[in-house]
This record gives structure tokens, C-alpha cells and sequence, in this order.
């Protein structure tokens, strides 16, 4: 009997000393996680969830904080103060560092700070004589690129449309934005360069969105050659963020099989 407490006490004294060795600076390493993106067919990646990461939350390898939205869907996530919170854009869908996010800090990552003494500069002695002055440097500021679209009523007013769309992207071929509400939305709504072209659901059964599309391809090449429009990759970036603010999903480039 007093061996068998003997083995109980040097268990939980080598527990004790394991658990504070952890407690003291010890670096947690995470398993990477593959999870599956519902947004698009077939598409998977790695996460991995540090310590101090709050629940329900996982980190890109690239950095960025990464959460579930209601829908199921892998969004990139932003800071509201000191707190994390959901955004509109879709992991996988566009560039994270051409977004308005940052990489997630953790507390973790600050171990330690040091004071380092600083030497005061020598003071250089007064001038003795008047000295020219060239004079500072010209800079040209370039100028901001705002596309045409952007200052189009027929295209912007699609942001009030919260009642048919909830999501938008970039349609692969023909180039050009389009939207649409959920997985099975009564109609889609795609960019002629002019206007918004409706695609609607039969009334008796709402197809998936590829289905849709599927017969109007033809006709939509045509309409955006006849207006002679052209997206351009500065503007995915662009219609991204606004689309952030429309309080819309970015989900961007899209094929019919993405759906």
C-alpha cells in the first residue's frame, strides 16, 4: 500500500512540474486542419487553430483568420476593435492581402520585450555661412482608378437588392459580374456592361445557379461584345470591398461547374 502511494505521489508531482513547465513560455504547436470549402466544388485547404485563437475560429498558413459563417461557408475575418469579426469575403475567392484585413495577432506571439539604450546624437555644429537650399523634390500623384461601373446608377443600385441577392463574383467566360440569393435563388442577375441582365427560375422548381446560366451563355456574350465592355483584374478588387459594404458574400471567379 505505502509502495503504490509512493508511485501516486511521484505521478502527480512529475504532473505538476510538466503542466508548469508548459504555463512558462512553453510554444504550443497546432495540427493543420483539411477542411472543405462549400462554396466551391471540390476545393479544400489547410487551417490550423493556435491556443489563444477564440472559439470557433481557425488561421490560414498565409496568416488570416478564418471562421464559418450561417451558412456553412469558410469566410476571412477582420477586427472590430480588439474583437474578431466575420466578413463577406469568401476564403478562396480573391487575394486576402488585396483586402482591407490583417494577419491575426495573438497574444502568444509576444514572449518577451527588451529596453535598448538609446545614444544621443552629436549636436553638428552652427552653419557660418549662408547655405542654398535646393529646392524639394516635385512628386506626381498618380491618379485613383475608379472604374465606369462604379459610377453607373444601373450597375450600383443592385446594392438595395437585398431581397434577391446575397452573393456576388466574377463570372469566368463571359467576364463579367453577376449575383445571385443562396443555392437555389429565384433568379441570377449577370453584368451586360449596361445593365443587369435577369435570369429567372422556372416557378415550378429553382435550379442551381449552373443550370440556370447554362442556356443564356450565348446570348450574354453577345450582349456584353455589343457594348464593347471589358473587366479588368483591378476591378475584382474593387467590386470585392464594395460588395463587403452591400453586406453581399464575394465568392470570386466563377465557373458553371463552381457552383
Amino acid at each position: 500500500m505505502k509502495k503504490r502511494l509512493h508511485y501516486t505521489a511521484l505521478l502527480a508531482l512529475t504532473l505538476f512540474m510538466l503542466f508548469s513547465g508548459i504555463s512558462e513560455g512553453t510554444t504550443f504547436v497546432a495540427e493543420p486542419v483539411l477542411v472543405a470549402q462549400p462554396a466551391y466544388a471540390g476545393m479544400s485547404f489547410y487551417a490550423y487553430r493556435p491556443y489563444d485563437v477564440p472559439p470557433g475560429w481557425f488561421v490560414t498558413f498565409d496568416g488570416y483568420p478564418i471562421v464559418k459563417n450561417g451558412s456553412g461557408i469558410w469566410v476571412y475575418g477582420a477586427y472590430n476593435g480588439s474583437a474578431l469579426a466575420a466578413t463577406s469575403y469568401v476564403v478562396g475567392s480573391i487575394n486576402p492581402q488585396s483586402l482591407p484585413i490583417v494577419q491575426y495577432v495573438g497574444a502568444a506571439q509576444v514572449s518577451s520585450t527588451q529596453s535598448v539604450p538609446i545614444t544621443p546624437l552629436p549636436v553638428p555644429p552652427a552653419p557660418t555661412g549662408v547655405v542654398a537650399v535646393a529646392p524639394p523634390p516635385q512628386f506626381t500623384v498618380a491618379p485613383t482608378y475608379v472604374p465606369e461601373w462604379a459610377t453607373m446608377s444601373s450597375f450600383t443600385s443592385i446594392g438595395a437588392w437585398n431581397k434577391l441577392v446575397d452573393r456576388m463574383g466574377i463570372l469566368e467566360k463571359p467576364r463579367t459580374p453577376i449575383a445571385w440569393k443562396g443555392d437555389r435563388p429565384e433568379a441570377l442577375f449577370v453584368w451586360t456592361g449596361k445593365s443587369w441582365y435577369q435570369i429567372k427560375a422556372r416557378q415550378d422548381s429553382l435550379a442551381i445557379p449552373s443550370e440556370l446560366i447554362k442556356g443564356h451563355l450565348y446570348s450574354l456574350m453577345r450582349m456584353i461584345n455589343n457594348n464593347s465592355f471589358v473587366w479588368k483584374d483591378a476591378d475584382s478588387a474593387i467590386l470585392a470591398n464594395q460588395a463587403a459594404v452591400w453586406g453581399f458574400l464575394w465568392m470570386g471567379r466563377i465557373a458553371p461547374a463552381d457552383f
